[in-house]
């Protein structure tokens, strides 16, 4: 069971490909995105769990809590898989406090900084580095270069950072915070000092710098699909922040202009976010040894090569960094094989079974502070103690 895949998806052929050599009937029941969670909890809980299912990264400690997925451990041991051929950022991600490892990450998908190539050319601005590094690109020279990239009358912006939730971890992270929440998750620290000031530079680009569109555009651009990546496409936008999994919709889309990727710029540090596509074997599944063999296939050959073939999605093991280079010297990217630094400098959310109650409650009042209706200390300071609670499992 898995949401939006489809027979046209690199999951859905790797899947074919596995029940192919497996001499396995497969039966992928595709559900939509926007119902996937309450669809999936239902059919967990009739007694007919699937084989094997996708989860939503977000919420694979809260399913370990209830006890419905299984422990992989024993696998991973009879296997003899090891930590070591695989990205830390997707091996760990999945091993719970008590030491179980509750799911299985086959893509990675960090997050990664598009820049418009000639308008950095044709501002006069110099390239940022095109390897992981905070010397020369610091949050003070990406905003000088967002001043220099800006036109007037929103002919072309210098930046869009705050169009999608990245931002959240990703500015946080790199002024010392823990990220939303702390390591162990039981605060939210999105609300506290290094991040409330990464929080309020970014509401700034546009209240104070005017380098970036401002709330009412970006909220209202929000409503139309690929609306971020087109204001790029289209040069509207100089850099974006936004995960590697755009770049396929960038090579087929944006033909009239060059692009790159680079790091995001750091301070304190320069990390990024990581998101992940994960499997797990619910813990009644019908048949959890054929489920491991379909599992233990996705982070394998062919499956990598399939995966990868994306550009934008990264398989779990190192070895796939091999697949990250540029097809030819007049192509965009050019910079391919920054992907696999950034799956290397990235880090995962830090999670809460209750997460899905917190952020309805918090990302509503990130409004609020990119409008300039309210300081980021101001809005965030008045729901710390309601968020807490939430972590805490006390509403």
């Amino acid at each position: 069971m898995s949401w939006d895949t489809t027979s046209d998806t690199a999951l859905y052929r790797v899947a074919e490909l596995w029940a192919g050599s497996a001499d396995a009937e497969l039966d992928v029941q595709s559900v939509p995105y926007s119902d996937y969670d309450a669809k999936l909890r239902t059919v967990l809980s009739s007694g007919a769990a699937p084989h094997a299912i996708r989860i939503n990264d977000d919420y694979v400690r809260g399913y370990h809590a209830d006890g419905a997925l299984l422990d992989l451990t024993p696998y991973l041991e009879r296997d003899g898989i090891v930590a070591e051929d695989f990205f830390p950022v997707a091996f760990n991600f999945p091993v719970q406090a008590d030491g179980t490892h509750a799911a299985w990450p086959i893509m990675t998908n960090p997050g990664v900084l598009y820049i418009n190539v000639d308008a950095f050319e044709e501002a006069g601005v110099p390239l940022p580095p095109s390897d992981w590094t905070m010397e020369g690109w610091t949050w003070d020279e990406f905003l000088e270069a967002a001043k220099a990239l800006t036109l007037p009358d929103g002919e072309r912006w210098g930046c869009l950072i705050t169009d999608g939730t990245d931002f959240e971890t990703v500015w946080p992270v790199n002024n010392g915070s823990d990220g939303i929440y702390s390591m162990d998750g039981t605060r939210f620290t999105l609300a506290e000092d290094e991040a409330l000031e990464a929080l309020q530079w970014g509401a700034d680009l546009a209240l104070v710098h005017g380098v970036h569109p401002d709330f009412a555009t970006v909220d209202a651009g929000s409503s139309t699909p690929n609306w971020a990546n087109t204001q790029f496409a289209t040069g509207k936008i100089a850099m974006m922040l936004s995960l590697t999994s755009a770049m396929d919709w960038m090579v087929q889309n944006v033909t009239d202009m060059r692009w790159d990727i680079v790091a995001p710029p750091g301070r304190v540090q320069q990390k990024t976010v990581n998101t992940l596509t994960v499997l797990a074997i619910p813990a009644d599944s019908p048949d959890p040894d054929l489920a491991w063999e379909f599992l233990k296939s996705a982070t394998e050959d062919p499956a990598i090569e399939v995966f990868a073939e994306s550009r934008g999605f990264v398989p779990v093991r190192r070895e796939a960094a091999d697949f990250f280079a540029s097809d030819d010297a007049d192509s965009s990217p050019q910079n391919l094989a920054l992907v696999p630094e950034a799956v290397e400098n990235a880090v995962n959310e830090n999670y809460n079974p209750y997460i899905e109650r917190a952020r309805t409650i918090y990302r509503p009042v990130l409004d609020e502070i990119w409008s300039g209706r309210q300081s980021a200390a101001d809005a965030l300071g008045a729901i710390k103690a309601e968020v807490e609670a939430v972590l805490a499992g006390e509403q």
